[in-house]
């Protein structure tokens, strides 16, 4: 398993992946309401794995950012 990033990373991270990207409110809300994979460390913080960007990207409905 990768290193986890902060959810905070997500937006810039899907950008540098393809994708367009949604704001970071978004992103936060997609975590908790469990539609991504991301998980919340036992610091409170929300993490994930840039491994799950394809996956994150389809839950997400995110387009591929140079085929728009």
């Amino acid at each position: 398993m990768s290193d986890r990033l902060p959810l905070t990373d997500l937006p810039r991270t899907l950008i540098e992946g393809g994708y367009e990207a949604p704001n970071y409110r978004t992103c936060y809300t997609a975590a908790t309401d469990a539609r991504i994979p991301a998980k919340k460390t036992k610091a409170g913080r929300w993490v994930f794995s840039p491994e799950d960007l394809p996956a994150i990207a389809d839950a997400m409905r995110l387009s591929d950012a140079h085929a728009a």
